[in-house]
């Protein structure tokens, strides 16, 4: 038997068996146009943004068609994601809008990390990737080296890392992009992580437990995550099973997991279906965290997730030697991959980054234009890539007295024993920069001493609920790694007791940890 063939762009799922009643469960919002001035930045910002994302992947001359292009212009090894970038810069650009109208405290997690150039262009119009990195200035000679040198020995790499300004996660491993907001959010009740999972992602083991994260968050002493699953449909060269399911099984799943989903669909005016999906999102936030806040917690909350639903590689090319490539998988990478030999495709790519009038979108020096720079936040610490909670958190702990436990010399003790006493008086005296995840094994590792002061922290068992706790305990290795990773990369420090045994299960985590804070103690 032949391949699949896809015989359409942007297919739709199947209808499933489920009852059309769990279409309730779906949240509906009244349509609320957004005022004229934002929906012009908005898109203006796409566009800005999608027409230097574009040009990343391609051009390392003539970044801004002064005269067209010729096969001297492209980059001799083409290399980067396309198919992801369009969601991101949508989500990126209404998290701009959000911040600037809430005066919000947000940072942003990216779990599709390949989706770099998104970041990058985005990163590039703010003003981000200028404070720290003078050579990529918000003129034309700075747009250049962005635009000439991604992907390339020397330049910025194609995936999302330490050196990304705003960045607390690799993204090249997918599976932890959620696990790390959840553990970003714990112990800052003002924080918002708006947290992307693409719907390639969300077919890996760790993203599929890492949902419970919501579960073990006390919205009276802990931040917000907004998940946003992005549903474009394809992975590298197949369909994802998100996008094989219908509205009503994704409902039906994520209520499950305790959240209610909001979809957002409507191509025609995205604008207003993602900007009321996000106020939506933060109305419920603030609802879950008053009540607690308050002392009148509501048991098990039902958080928010939003379901976007946009065709993979959006805005591209729509067809390239007679295959489909906006809306399936031939977009994920390199839409025009013979651009440097082919003339049709030459000619297919100018014609595409000819379609995002960046004549309209950029000075003569190469700045963005001031309808640009509106939806950007004011506030330099409020821009997604200056956050300070992403950058320079850290402040150390409140040393206990390790010689108060040591051992009478011939006396006997286990040291785990000791450790737990020692650990015990540590979580008391700090009380809101220090935790400790476990995969079920503090009682069998002999850590138990540390539960005189505190309790675990599961808001889903009567038994603990709206107490707080230091311990969170969930048999998922991947989940304490990924809450580990968030919690300390925001400034505070956490620690992971397991078995050598177990520690193996997430050994590539550790490692791409390791090297991300070695990158990051490089980064100027």
């Amino acid at each position: 038997m032949p391949g699949e063939v896809i015989d359409r762009p942007n297919p739709e799922p199947l209808p499933s068996n489920v009852p059309d009643s769990v279409r309730d469960l779906a949240v509906k919002l009244d349509k609320i146009t957004l005022p004229e001035n934002v929906n012009a930045s908005l898109k203006e910002f796409r566009r800005a943004a999608c027409y230097i994302a574009a040009a990343m992947i391609f051009l390392k001359d003539n970044v801004l068609l002064e005269r067209d292009l010729t096969f001297e212009d492209i980059k001799p090894r083409l290399l980067g994601h396309w198919g992801t970038c369009p969601g991101l810069i949508l989500v990126y650009s209404h998290l701009n809008y959000l911040i600037r109208k809430h005066d919000l405290d947000m940072i942003f997690v990216v779990g599709p990390g390949h989706g770099a150039p998104a970041i990058l262009a985005s990163l590039w119009l703010e003003g981000s990737m200028e404070r720290y990195y003078p050579q990529y200035s918000r003129n034309k000679q700075g747009l250049h080296n962005l635009i000439s040198g991604f992907s390339t020995p020397g330049g910025l790499p194609s995936h999302i890392n330490a050196e990304t300004p705003g960045s607390i996660h690799e993204g090249g491993e997918l599976g932890y992009a959620l696990s790390v907001a959840y553990g970003a959010v714990m112990d800052k009740p003002n924080l918002v992580v708006a947290c992307v999972v693409g719907d390639g992602e969300a077919e890996s083991g760790p993203t599929a437990t890492a949902w419970h994260a919501c579960k073990y968050i006390n919205p009276k002493e802990s931040g917000a995550v907004i998940p946003i699953v992005h549903v474009n449909g394809f992975k590298i060269s197949e369909r994802t099973i998100y996008g094989c399911m219908d509205d009503k099984e994704m409902a039906a799943l994520f209520t499950g997991y305790g959240y209610q989903c909001r979809f957002v669909e409507d191509l025609e005016d995205i604008d207003a279906d993602m900007g009321n999906s996000l106020e939506w999102a933060l109305r419920e936030i603030n609802k879950i965290q008053q009540a607690a806040r308050y002392d009148k917690p509501i048991s098990k909350p039902r958080w928010p997730v939003i379901i976007l639903r946009t065709p993979k590689g959006w805005s591209g090319p729509k067809k390239v030697e007679g295959e489909f490539i906006e809306g399936s998988f031939r977009s994920h990478q390199v839409p025009l991959p013979k651009a440097k030999s082919d003339e049709t495709q030459l000619k297919d790519l100018q014609k595409w980054l000819e379609s995002y009038r960046a004549d309209q979108l950029f000075a003569k020096d190469g700045s963005p234009t001031d309808n640009i720079r509106k939806i950007i936040p004011e506030k330099d610490e409020q821009k997604l890539g200056q956050n300070p909670v992403a950058h320079d958190p850290y402040r150390p702990l409140k040393l206990t007295d390790w010689q108060k436990y040591s051992v009478k010399k011939g006396g006997e003790m286990s040291c785990m024993k000791a450790i737990g006493e020692y650990l015990d008086q540590s979580l008391v005296d700090n009380p809101t920069s220090l935790r400790i995840f476990s995969p079920d094994e503090l009682v069998s590792n002999k850590l138990d001493a540390v539960f005189r002061h505190t309790g675990r922290n599961f808001q889903w068992d009567e038994f603990s609920q709206f107490q707080g706790g230091r311990v969170i305990e969930i048999l998922s290795e991947h989940c304490c790694q990924g809450f580990m990773q968030g919690y300390t990369l925001t400034g505070r420090v956490g620690i992971f007791p397991s078995y050598e045994s177990f520690l193996g299960i997430i050994y590539t985590m550790m490692v791409q940890f390791a090297k991300f804070g070695k990158m990051a103690h490089e980064v100027p």
